[in-house]
């Protein structure tokens, strides 16, 4: 029987618990949930925290004998941490040591400190069993997000809140700009694993589950907190969907015109900026690279209220941003807004998710979901959605984590939820070129250039800017090194355009080092520089998330190799297409013009999104892309003559 809420006992582990070595229900896994408890009670401002792990593997044992609890030191504290550990014999090592705690994040009045603390002797077959208290200030409450699916299988899980009473205590929340008001309710979300169900009573809310899943680990797969099971609780204003998207979006909408009024100051900068003469696109152009040219502090370092307040800065308006030249990315976005509507053209702003953290849940009525703003402008009669808050985002173009997902943007009719437009793949392309030479003992040299146009050069670029370009340099060619054959070595010689989003972004290389293997007569080198040593994605039979792949793409390769005398090429891979329904494309062609042998390969993927239903023909491409791209050219070696 499980332990209790309040109990000061352990649980007696079963025989059957004790012999463990396997689990049927979860094959392979290298530690499971035996039990799960939690309870949350905001009257009297604690969360109890209780579990038993079991452990099956040195994975497991890795994995599951070190803990570390986050909580948010200003307000609340982790205390009576308790824990032992039963070896399989039934032997019981209780902790007896004190947990550590630390600081991982600080920044202004948010102090977030971590409880770690380790359990004793822990062993393959061990169970470890814990405990500890997080109390919280009387005068705050602390509904629970209770994520349901773990890292590895839960057996048995139960859950209970005890909410305020809202009858007898006052309980705020705050709307989208902050402001306070009054809780008249407390909802919940449920993603619950069929056939479960949350219980409401006198005594609060309860759930108990078994037999949960654990949380897939798979490439390319969509934000798991999007999709998992989960049951989140929290106090609101308001007690339907619709009352509170409207609400809440107008509180956003209005704030956003407030902050982007086209004041005088900003009327006079733009007059600065355009020229009567210019069209519209070419106007918004120029307030688009005016706009780039402003200190982003997302990737930079953010300014606390009292460094501005010491230097005599404010922000209030978007005039403050220009008259500044620094602001936040979504101030930066919202002075983009400012100056487009100066500029006398329809400019909307639109709020969204991230999609690489966080999809919308329109059901989960909570603002915070929100992270980021983009622009909406009409122009020549068409709107264009654009992301100035991204440093060096192409215009006209969204950082790939802002296309394809539902947010609320404004409209002259009021806010409304809308979906942002998809990526074209011919806005995201890759061409490598490289030029080598081939010595006849299998040293090669020569150089190679890498040009980057969309998602690619925007990631480069806001890596330059949250670091330096030599270390730039040296993260470009250590991804790149892991790419080539063994034996080549590869450096970044110098970027072009590193600052110039305007252009595409080359990176010249350059090349040196062995290639191929020698045997007696014959030189075996692959037929592909740039993929020679990558591992197709999806080796995985199965699949069980939809599948991301975050942005189409055009890849495009040309390497040409200059052959020493005495070398020619004896056998060539034969030219391969591989299509992918109407989605994808790969195609790789080879040649041996005079002393030398030459690549053209290409891949094209159109789409982004795919179905558990697709993957088979998705992996199916890319299996056949990988092994082709793993196929040999074999080049024969003969007598080098005096003229030669």
């Amino acid at each position: 029987m499980a332990l209790g809420f309040g109990a000061t006992t352990w649980t007696q582990p079963t025989p059957e618990e004790l012999k463990m070595t396997s689990d049927a229900k979860a094959p392979n896994a290298e530690a499971v949930y035996l039990n799960r408890e939690e309870t949350v009670d905001d009257k009297i401002h604690i969360h109890v925290m209780y579990a038993r792990i079991k452990i099956l593997t040195e994975k497991g044992k890795q994995d599951y004998s070190d803990f570390q609890f986050p909580y948010e030191a200003k307000d609340s504290n982790i205390r009576d941490v308790q824990g032992r550990t039963i070896h399989s014999d039934g032997t019981v090592i209780p902790f007896t040591g004190k947990p550590y705690d630390k600081e991982v994040v600080r920044s202004g009045d948010i102090k977030i400190h971590v409880k770690a603390f380790s359990m004793p002797d822990v062993q393959v077959g061990s169970i470890v069993e814990y405990r500890w208290v997080l109390s919280y200030d009387d005068g705050s409450v602390v509904p629970p997000s209770w994520y349901i699916q773990q890292a590895i299988y839960v057996h048995q899980a139960h859950y209970h809140f005890v909410p305020e009473d809202l009858a007898h205590h006052d309980i705020t929340v705050t709307d989208a700009m902050g402001k306070s008001s009054l809780a008249h309710g407390i909802l919940y979300y449920p993603a619950l694993p069929p056939g479960n169900k949350v219980r409401e009573g006198l005594d609060g809310f309860d759930l108990v589950v078994s037999d949960i899943p654990a949380l897939t680990d798979e490439e390319y797969q969509p934000p798991l907190d999007s999709f998992s099971y989960r049951l989140l609780f929290y106090y609101s204003a308001q007690l339907s969907g619709g009352e509170f998207w409207q609400n809440e979006g107008k509180i956003w909408s209005k704030d956003v015109d407030r902050f982007a009024n086209p004041s005088g100051k900003i009327r006079d900068a733009v007059g600065q900026i355009v020229a009567p003469t210019d069209t519209e696109d070419q106007k918004l152009q120029k307030i688009y690279a005016a706009v780039m040219k402003i200190d982003n502090t997302r990737f930079s370092r953010e300014h606390s209220v009292q460094e501005n307040k010491a230097q005599g800065l404010r922000v209030k308006t978007a005039a403050d941003i220009w008259e500044q030249k620094r602001g936040s990315d979504d101030e930066i976005t919202r002075l983009f807004i400012a100056m487009a509507r100066a500029a006398g053209l329809k400019a909307y702003a639109m709020i969204v998710t991230e999609r690489n953290v966080n999809l919308l849940n329109t059901g989960y009525l909570d603002w915070n979901q929100f992270e980021d703003e983009i622009a909406i402008v009409s122009v020549g009669g068409k709107e264009q959605f654009f992301d100035p808050g991204q440093r060096y985002c192409d215009y006209g173009k969204l950082h790939w984590m802002h296309t394809q997902l539902l947010g609320i943007r404004q409209t002259d009719q009021g806010p409304v939820a809308v979906a942002t437009p998809a990526a074209n793949y011919q806005d995201n392309t890759i061409v490598r070129s490289a030029d080598l030479e081939l010595a006849a003992d299998g040293t090669v040299k020569g150089s190679a250039r890498i040009t980057m146009n969309g998602e690619e050069a925007l990631r480069w670029r806001q890596q330059a800017l949250r670091g330096d370009e030599q270390e730039t340099k040296k993260k470009f060619e250590d991804e790149l090194q892991g790419q080539v054959p063994v034996g080549v070595v590869i450096k970044t010689n110098h970027f072009l355009g590193l600052t110039e989003p305007d252009s595409p972004l080359m990176a010249v290389m350059d090349v040196t080092g062995t290639i191929g293997t020698a045997t007696g007569k014959r030189i075996i080198v692959p037929s592909a520089l740039f993929e020679a040593n990558v591992k197709p994605p999806f080796s995985a039979a199965t699949r069980e998330s939809p599948i991301d792949m975050r942005y189409p793409y055009i890849d495009q390769d040309d390497v040409k190799l200059e052959l020493a005398p005495g070398l020619t090429v004896k056998n060539l891979p034969t030219d391969a297409e591989v299509p992918m329904l109407t989605f994808g494309k790969y195609r790789a062609k080879y040649s041996s013009p005079q002393n030398g042998y030459e690549l053209t390969r290409a891949v094209a993927m159109g789409k982004t999104y795919f179905t558990v239903a697709q993957y088979g023909d998705l992996r199916d491409f890319y299996q056949k892309m990988g092994a082709q791209d793993q196929q040999q050219v074999v080049l024969e070696r003969t007598a080098v003559t005096a003229s030669q």
